[in-house]
């Protein structure tokens, strides 16, 4: 933020670190060093990649090396501002921060820099060479303009741990709500201690009008034109001083990490800022405020200097002529000669018409763009009828033809500001409708090369009523393989929905296969020199579909394995995993993930990645949602069961549901008893929550998994990224039939009053945002599960029951949640007296141990109840749990009821009690889970003689050491 210096403790400058040799550029390209992937964090993990469930009350550390294009500005060995690496020769930072005078001979740019405090082996330091301001930025004025690109003494040499931040390039759109990353070394409070080491903040975008508003309560005279802001409104997380000059960065939605703004200005950190008006001056706060990097792309890649292949101005947006093409043949060739390389910075777009009824055949005869794995630094986007994108290409393996069924189609060309290549050829004729099968989505390819294909859109979800084919024709000596390296379809019994049929000929009449879901097919050889694929999806329930290789295998010989190509790994077999799962509370066999990672629209949840989610359905009707904490127990609100008097009758519970019109997979069971908390209080909404007994238990099964509870009384740390799941999060629009998921921020508790003045109790909490419509829980989904991720990874916790809100359309609010870790010894009383009751017919009940003897246990995964009745006197017993050779065992406790005055369990690593102690267990400190070391422990109760009982909740785990 645009403010006071930070000053960072450092002494002195260290010396270069020796790089490893680069690999040699392609040939024709410039010197610029190739070994950089902009935007790849090479040690992040796909949690990093595809979610921000992490703190950000105030920020974070950030794990080292995950965000290597960094850098520390620095006078006098002192941090001041930070900046981002754009290419080897380039950072961009705010004006602000270099309009001092002398910057060149008194600034020092540090990258690979981590913590302040210690010496890092990644730390190298440049001289400035030039520094330029954007003309148009006013020290009077300094938040408008606020950039500026600093040109090294010497090339930064790219490694693993030092890359560049990718530029956005002009398609980029990072909505509202999208949480995107500011990184910096700045206070950590206003006006309070500076880290040591680099901290990061996710923020959500704010709606530029909104951001205006805000801006005019603090100073109407104030210019925003080439802003872009961030930021809660009720505050609490922000960047700050000495964060200034430093990158904030969205994601694309496959993993590549784009510099958005730089971190410019605030008024003040992290304050308060939706309502300023009712705020004194002195008070109020603002958004966080970021330099526009796309607004000001054009000024960004010009004053970035590179060898060129031609001295061509860079005011030229298409080196070739663009426009309209029409007729019934013609050509695209860029560059055109006697240019050999196409430029930095194209943006060429045609527009091909052929006579009304014709269709298109695009055929290629050279192309060689920059590769990337999604396509988004150069490429070529063909669409059809200017909107539908039949296909994104790029890399140096020219597409198939392609026969767009319409007459028109439009193409569009993006180079960036880093390398390029030889371009591309391609030609167009117009040909009859019945040249080839016909396909709604708009292109039939034919093939008649090895090489890949894939489902429209890829990688992001293909479109609704897709009916897409691929002709492949090989050798007459050849037969032909597919080979599926990426699969996401939607999920169906028989593949009666969206799906993807190979056939062993053109007419389609004799099917190889028919795949969907999740699950990565076997390769499928065909039986002659030709091969169909056709591809089609439904009206809903869109994924990011497949991509495949083609290959030819000569008749003759055996199948043979093909490597994948560049860029490619396996994925993860989601069945296989699914069938070696381990059933445990708080896990799911398919991973949570978040395409667009907003907190301002909900989105599709992946099927089976919420486990524990029931629907509550009455007479055929979803009426509100829970969630499964045992075999015979759902978890829900008070308010969602009170006023149905037919509940036992008419009402099942459904688990392992993802949509709602679908039942493959799914449990339905009747309602046994409804135990609503005695203290529920309709008209205050006070203790709203409520147990659902059932007839008969769920069978745990990759489908349907138990939620963790948490600890009795703990808290959820305000602004923590946390998940609510339900089938009616869309307010807006018709209830959705698929399982939808919205990550909400839990709020402060003198935010939520603020909100709701004279409602909230001690049993409540707020979550969610009003920055958007759609960012709140509103009252048509009581019952449904927050739950938020613990320390062990991939093992979520229920913290929340959605309750209700207010005005979810026209005066938007956060949701008001049951706090259920208030709750936790009702439950558990009232779970753990069912488990200790006789066994009713057609029950399934936990196991549990009356403490007689010593006993061992030797089966994972397992769930035990340790009951030490009053009317035993003084013994001591022991449960030991053995685990294989080279394992180790994780403990998970739901439960502890006894007098320690009497009783006493203690838990030793090691096959007897003579081992190390790894825990003395209280009501007051019982622990969530213990971890041994190696593959025993022993737990331990001991009572006296006095009348008293001891009872324990637990489950247990083995894993494997390696």
């Amino acid at each position: 933020m645009l403010g006071m210096p930070t000053p960072a403790s450092r002494q002195g400058l260290k010396c270069w670190r020796r790089n490893p040799e680069h690999r040699k550029p392609d040939q024709g390209l410039s010197g610029l060093c190739t070994v950089s992937r902009c935007g790849e964090s090479p040690l992040a993990t796909d949690t990093d990649n595809y979610g921000l469930l992490s703190r950000i009350v105030g920020g974070t550390v950030a794990k080292k090396l995950t965000h290597p294009w960094i850098v520390s500005l620095k006078r006098d060995a002192k941090h001041f501002c930070g900046g981002t690496i754009i290419s080897n020769k380039y950072v961009i930072t705010a004006a602000h921060c270099v309009s001092d005078r002398n910057v060149e001979a008194t600034v020092i740019v540090c990258i690979g820099d981590h913590d302040f405090s210690v010496d890092e082996s990644t730390e190298r330091f440049f001289h400035i060479k030039k520094v330029t301001k954007h003309p148009n930025f006013n020290p009077s004025q300094p938040i408008n303009y606020d950039i500026a690109v600093l040109e090294l003494a010497r090339s930064i040499k790219f490694d693993e741990k030092i890359q560049p931040a990718c530029l956005p390039n002009p398609d980029d759109i990072f909505a509202a709500g999208s949480l995107c990353v500011a990184l910096g070394w700045g206070r950590l409070q206003e006006n309070g201690q500076l880290p040591t080491r680099l901290q990061q903040v996710a923020l959500p975008l704010v709606e530029y009008k909104r951001c205006l508003h805000a801006m005019e309560t603090l100073d109407g005279r104030l210019v925003f034109d080439t802003v872009v802001c961030a930021g809660f409104p009720e505050g609490g997380k922000d960047a700050c001083q000495g964060d200034s000059g430093g990158p904030f960065l969205c994601q694309r939605s496959h993993g590549r990490w784009v510099l958005v703004g730089v971190t410019s200005w605030g008024m003040g950190c992290a304050r308060k800022w939706d309502n300023n008006l009712m705020q004194v001056p002195g008070k109020r706060g603002s958004p966080a405020v970021f330099t526009d990097i796309q607004r000001l792309l054009h000024w960004v890649t010009t004053n970035l200097k590179y060898e060129q292949p031609t001295l061509t101005p860079y005011q030229v947006h298409c080196s070739v002529n663009s426009g309209f093409l029409r007729g019934t043949a013609g050509q695209i060739i860029l560059p055109a000669a006697p240019q050999k390389y196409y430029l930095n910075n194209e943006n060429c777009r045609w527009m091909i018409i052929v006579p009304q009824g014709k269709h298109i055949l695009l055929t290629f005869t050279r192309f060689n763009l920059e590769w990337d794995y999604s396509c988004d630094l150069d490429y070529l986007a063909i669409y059809s009828k200017e909107i539908h994108l039949i296909g994104k290409f790029c890399g140096n393996v020219p597409p198939r033809p392609i026969l767009v069924s319409n007459s028109d189609i439009s193409l569009k060309f993006i180079s960036d500001f880093q390398e390029y290549r030889t371009g591309f050829a391609l030609s167009y004729l117009a040909v009859e409708p019945n040249f080839y099968p016909d396909s709604a989505c708009g292109s039939v390819a034919v093939i008649f090369e090895e090489g890949e294909i894939q489902s429209m859109n890829h990688p992001q979800k293909y479109t609704r009523n897709a009916n897409c084919h691929w002709v492949v024709y090989s050798p007459k000596t050849h037969t032909i393989k597919i080979t599926f390296l990426v699969f996401e379809v939607e999920p169906s019994n028989g593949c009666i929905f969206d799906r993807v049929v190979v056939y062993h000929n053109v007419a389609g009449t004799v099917v190889a296969g028919k795949f969907c879901g999740f699950a990565l097919p076997a390769p499928v050889l065909s039986t002659s020199n030709v091969m169909q694929i056709k591809f089609t999806s439904d009206t809903a329930g869109n994924y990011i579909g497949f991509r495949a290789v083609i290959s030819f295998v000569p008749i003759s010989t055996s199948i043979r394995k093909k490597t994948l190509g560049r860029g490619y790994s396996r994925p993860r077999n989601t069945q296989a995993a699914m069938e070696t799962y381990d059933k445990v509370c708080g896990a799911a066999p398919v991973p949570p993930r978040f395409i667009h990672r907003s907190i301002s629209e909900a989105e599709e949840a992946i099927p089976n990645s919420w486990p524990w989610q029931v629907s509550i359905n009455c007479g055929g009707t979803h009426v509100c949602s829970g969630a499964i904490i045992s075999e015979r127990f759902v978890l829900t609100s008070a308010s969602c069961v009170t006023e149905r008097n037919e509940i036992h009758d008419v009402c099942f519970v459904i688990a392992g549901l993802h949509d709602l019109e679908r039942s493959e997979n799914s449990q339905k069971r009747l309602v046994k008893q409804v135990i609503v908390h005695p203290e529920f209080s309709p008209l205050l909404m006070d203790f709203d929550i409520a147990l659902i007994q059932l007839e008969e238990g769920y069978r745990f099964s990759p489908y349907i998994q138990p939620i963790c509870l948490p600890e009795a009384h703990s808290m959820v740390e305000p602004s923590t990224l946390c998940v609510v799941s339900g089938w009616d999060l869309k307010r807006d629009e018709e209830k959705s039939k698929k399982l939808q998921q919205l990550e909400v921020a839990v709020l402060p508790d003198d935010i939520c009053n603020d909100y709701y003045p004279n409602f909230i109790t001690e049993r409540m909490f707020c979550a969610g945002t009003a920055t958007s419509k759609s960012s709140v829980t509103c009252p048509g989904q009581p019952g449904a599960p927050l739950v938020c991720l613990s320390d062990d990874p991939g093992i979520y916790f229920i913290f929340g029951i959605v309750s209700w809100g207010v005005g979810c359309k026209e005066n938007p609010k956060p949701g008001v949640y049951t706090n259920v870790s208030v709750f936790v010894e009702w439950i558990d009383e009232i779970v753990l007296a069912d488990s200790t009751s006789p066994n009713e017919p057609g029950s399934t009940q936990d196991s549990y141990v009356t403490c007689k003897e010593d006993v061992m246990f030797l089966q994972s995964p397992g769930e035990l109840k340790l009951v030490v009745s009053s009317q035993h006197k003084g013994f001591r017993c022991q449960l030991k749990i053995q685990a294989p050779k080279d394992h180790f065992i994780i403990i998970h406790f739901k439960h502890l009821h006894g007098s320690y005055a009497h009783n006493s369990l203690v838990i030793y690593e090691g096959a007897s009690s003579n081992g190390t102690v790894k825990a003395e267990l209280t009501k007051d400190e019982i622990p969530i889970t213990i971890t041994s070391v190696g593959p025993s422990l022993i737990i331990e109760a001991t009572k006296a003689d006095a009348p008293s009982e001891l009872r324990v909740w637990f489950t247990y785990t083995f894993h494997s050491q390696h």
